[in-house]
């Protein structure tokens, strides 16, 4: 167990000094290797909400883009405010993001070559209790936090006999606290601390919430003297000045909580740089707009009289016939500064691995030029499914322990060989889809079931109902059969009778 619990690994970007430092030599192999040397700007995950929120970029801040400083004919110096523009590029990179990695269901598949009609029943009864315990909003919750905030975990316990889930995440007020364990990499311990506040906004109490493989503290630390018995357990941990308030047993033979960490940040960090940039070059073009985008009226002579209403509209112009009224035509932005915003507009989108939607001018477009579309986001939602595998395995075998417990099947549904994997979602040509999966059936190169499957319109037991309709349909084809036949029958006895009388 580890004594610092309230420790993490901080969030950092490295920065463009100390590179190349090496010394030069004619002959490497007798060179020794030189000590790496590098530096990084340590960033914490409420810097990443002021990246996402666009109330909190940087082009707010006057000391990144200054105000005007400027003199009167007194000498006076004052400020004068700015326009600034800020984009939320980064809150569209997450939503289409989660779109790809979250628009599909997690998809299971029964794994065990062995399995039988029970396991299969056994298997529909786990993707119906997946269902039933919203584990899909569950997921998302999740992945939004991590795309958001860099890391984020789904914490299980059990309440009222039933397994539940909560999302945990710096979004929420929670700072996340993982441990693992040096020699297996599994997690020993996870931590969460959180706080109460008062009506204004003055921090009450602070919480932290433990979790190792077999129990779940809770631990106090009041901001206002709170005073209570003090547990040994809370030095075990180092959590100095804080109180042990309940200790239970959470009964899932783990540390209950699928945790996972995204050492790059964000999902926009790649392109952060960009972005301010891109908002400061924008705010320039805004305040050029602002100063020249109305007409600009020029007098020529003495003799000029304007008239005009209680708005400042002009009405009317007097002047002599040596004088002269007309407008000064509106400056252009050149074609040099809308290259460079187009460019970055275009590394933003491309180094985030999102697409701008692209304009469709007539009828629905292939598949393949779909997926050629999307493939930028295509391709960072299959890394990142990869990337997810573990932390869903995690929530996979803990909401079946918890729902075997719940459902009192819990040596039957360890027994079940689940593979839980992300199908990322990519807009497709539906008619074309249905049309190649009857292609492939019809010669015999897929099973109808797997077919089924792989419309995007089953259900967890489409299969099933499938195959009940199908013995419906034979039920009632057996049931008019024999209708006919005894109906048959009869009209062969009565024929016979009126023989017999004749």
């Amino acid at each position: 167990m580890v004594k610092d619990l309230l420790t993490k690994r901080p969030f950092a970007r490295i920065q463009p000094t100390m590179h190349f430092l090496g010394a030069l030599t004619t002959d490497p192999s007798k060179a020794k290797a030189p000590m790496e040397q590098s530096q990084w700007q340590i960033l914490t995950q409420s810097d990443f909400l002021r990246e996402y929120y666009p109330s909190g970029h940087r082009i707010h801040d006057p000391e990144y883009y200054p105000d005007l400083i400027k003199v009167d004919d007194k000498g006076k110096f004052y400020k004068q405010k700015i326009f600034r523009v800020a984009i939320p590029f980064q809150q569209i990179i997450v939503i289409q993001r989660l779109v790809h990695l979250c628009g599909n269901d997690i998809a299971f598949e029964l794994t065990d070559t062995k399995a039988d009609s029970k396991s299969d029943d056994l298997f529909l009864e786990f993707q119906q209790g997946w269902l039933d315990h919203q584990m899909e909003i569950a997921f998302y919750d999740f992945v939004k936090s991590i795309l958001v905030t860099g890391d984020g975990a789904v914490a299980f316990f059990m309440h009222d006999g039933k397994v539940r889930t909560r999302a945990l995440s710096f979004l929420n007020g929670d700072t996340l606290y993982p441990h693992y364990d040096s020699v297996t990499g599994e997690l020993s311990a996870f931590a969460r601390k959180f706080s109460d506040y008062d009506e204004k906004g003055e921090e009450v109490t602070t919480w932290v919430e433990v979790w190792d493989k077999d129990c779940f503290y809770q631990y106090r630390q009041s901001k206002q003297g709170f005073k209570g018995a003090v547990n040994a357990v809370k030095d075990f941990f180092g959590l100095d000045g804080y109180t042990l308030v309940s200790k239970t047993m959470h009964g899932f033979g783990e540390v209950p909580v699928a945790y996972y960490r995204s050492d790059d940040g964000p999902a926009w960090a790649s392109v952060q740089d960009n972005i301010d940039q891109y908002e400061v070059n924008i705010s320039y073009l805004a305040k050029n707009n602002k100063a020249y985008a109305f007409p600009i009226m020029k007098l020529k002579g003495d003799n000029v009289e304007i008239e005009g209403d209680m708005y400042g509209s002009v009405k009317a112009i007097k002047m002599d016939s040596e004088s002269d009224a007309s407008y000064l035509e509106n400056p252009n932005a050149s074609e040099s500064f809308r290259l460079e915003n187009d460019i970055l507009r275009k590394s933003i989108f491309l180094g985030a691995f999102i697409v701008e939607p692209p304009e469709i001018k007539s009828g629905d477009l292939p598949g393949v030029a779909i997926k050629l579309i999307y493939s930028p986001s295509l391709e960072i939602a299959t890394t990142e499914a990869k990337n997810l595998a573990k932390p869903l395995d995690a929530m996979k075998r803990l909401f079946l322990k918890g729902y075997g417990i719940e459902t009192a099947k819990v040596s039957r549904f360890s027994q079940l060989k689940i593979f839980a994997f992300i199908k990322p979602y990519i807009h497709q040509n539906a008619a074309e889809l249905v049309s190649n999966l009857v292609a492939a059936v019809n010669s015999q190169i897929l099973s109808k079931q797997s077919a089924s499957e792989l419309t995007g319109y089953d259900k967890n037991c489409e299969w099933d109902r499938i195959m009940k309709e199908m013995k419906e349909e034979q039920s009632m084809d057996i049931l008019y059969q024999g209708a006919i036949i005894d109906k048959q029958a009869q009209a062969n006895s009565e024929t016979d009778a009126k023989s017999e009388e004749n």
